[in-house]
């Protein structure tokens, strides 16, 4: 079978959500081609080509893409299969399947996926009809969610861009080429807004430690100097995670890291924060979301307004620049709160921590999140919108929906600009303070703050900020 496995967007690094089924459709003896849309055009050949056409969707923006794609590869080849995989494509099968593509598999996908190749070898000529396939959802058959643990090759990244083509890592005075890749998979919480909760259902899939390490190796190999872990947690499971880190660390000295960590996890494991920047941890990512528990207990994050601080405080002292990511606006917070976010953010010293698109971050309810039905979003959640894939909500203060239009409107054209963070927060502030018909203080700032701060230190950040 000839297989492309297309990629239109995962947040700015070259996507394994296409290297890794490559390799395992490779080993099955499928022929793979796979472009990344983010960084290349579509070639259009490779269209005419394939019998299978896989489309990655891991989020909501590579959804939204892929959607717009698969009409033009159907457009291209009537005849080609067109699976949707990843994260995504369990939440929106019920949209994805007909009019858009042919199939969609979650979950673990690499198995499905394989499988669907294999059975489109040994469609039956006569009536051209493709049997059920596990894991598999077609129009004419729900193949359910495959959440098998599975074993993996190296992944295929000679058939990707060069790393390149992608986000750095930026320390201030220079910056470094920066691979992805995984330990984990799922995750073992439960938080309300996540997509990975309705999916995955609190559970956790471990990547092998020798597939980790290989790769590893490969993209140092291919002049990567830092690696972001992608694991939604990397806490998930510390000692398969630390284990990692500390061979890494052996093998390449000087090769840089950073992981994703859950506010939670970073009280729990406080001890094991040591290990991580003698290993060359540059700054840790966590979802903190909110800062007022209100907002956090309908999210079901699992910590405190004051478990955050805690965590500030514990990274800290271990020598890791703490890297919040916010659920800026949604139902429950109030404009005076949103104020008290921004005050948060300013008197913690996290300016330079926060990228500032994250002050702009909206609820986001996909079809199957496992907050729709529940009695705190109930009141203000509308229909399902196919062409967003999403549930349209509305704030019971308009201008708070008004003023998150604004806040992201100013922070695009603030990256555009390369402004610096004090300056977008600065404009933010503004903006929230005149949709509270309070006056802006002088030098900037929300009212009972000091306005201005000394310049924090450089945090280290990646190159692409944007999330979702």
């Amino acid at each position: 079978m000839h297989v492309l496995l297309l990629s239109t967007y995962e947040l700015g690094h070259q996507p394994l959500g296409l290297a890794r089924p490559a390799a395992e459709l490779t080993a099955a003896s499928h022929e793979v081609r796979c472009q990344d849309l983010a960084v290349e055009c579509l070639d259009e050949a490779l269209v005419t080509w394939a019998g299978l056409v896989g489309i990655s969707v891991p989020m909501h923006t590579a959804t939204r893409l892929g959607a717009r794609l698969a009409a033009r590869v159907r457009a291209l080849n009537p005849g080609a299969h067109v699976a949707f995989y990843g994260l995504y494509a369990s939440l929106h099968a019920d949209v994805l399947v007909g009019r858009l593509g042919d199939s969609a598999i979650g979950g673990e996908y690499e198995a499905p996926l394989v499988a669907l190749a294999d059975a489109l070898d040994r469609v039956d000529g006569v009536t051209g009809r493709l049997g059920p396939v596990p894991g598999v959802r077609t129009a004419a058959d729900d193949g359910g969610v495959f959440l098998g643990r599975q074993s993996f090759g190296l992944p295929r990244r000679d058939l990707l861009p060069p790393l390149d083509r992608y986000a750095r890592v930026d320390l201030g005075t220079h910056q470094k080429l920066a691979g992805y890749v995984e330990a984990s998979r799922g995750c073992a919480h439960r938080c309300l807004h996540c997509p990975i909760t309705p999916v995955y259902g609190g559970r956790l899939r471990i990547v092998g430690r020798d597939a980790v390490l290989e790769d590893v190796e490969q993209l140092v190999r291919m002049g990567a100097e830092h690696v972001t872990f992608g694991d939604p947690d990397f806490f998930n499971g510390i000692r398969h995670s630390l284990r990692i880190v500390v061979e890494l660390h052996a093998a390449f000295p000087h090769l840089t890291y950073d992981v994703t960590i859950k506010v939670e996890h970073l009280l729990e494991h406080r001890a094991h924060l040591a290990t991580l920047a003698p290993t060359g941890c540059l700054f840790v990512v966590s979802a903190v979301e909110a800062v007022h528990d209100r907002v956090l207990s309908h999210l079901a994050k699992g910590h405190s307004a004051a478990d955050v601080h805690l965590a500030l405080d514990l990274a800290a002292e271990a020598g890791l620049p703490l890297r919040p990511t916010f659920v800026a606006f949604t139902p429950w917070l109030s404009l005076d709160e949103y104020l008290e976010l921004l005050a948060f953010v300013r008197s913690r010293g996290l300016v330079r921590h926060v990228d500032p698109v994250q002050l702009a971050i909206r609820l986001l309810v996909p079809r199957g999140s496992s907050l729709y039905g529940t009695p705190s979003l109930a009141p203000y959640v509308g229909e399902f919108d196919a062409e967003t894939f999403s549930y349209a909500w509305r704030h019971p203060d308009p201008r708070m929906d008004a003023l998150q239009r604004e806040v992201a409107a100013a922070v695009e054209a603030a990256s555009r600009a390369d402004e610096p963070p004090e300056a977008t927060l600065a404009t933010v502030e503004r903006l929230a303070l005149a949709a509270a018909g309070r006056p802006a203080r002088s030098g900037g700032g929300a009212a009972g703050v000091v306005p201005t701060l000394p310049m924090a230190a450089f945090v280290p950040r990646l190159t692409e900020t944007w999330f979702c």
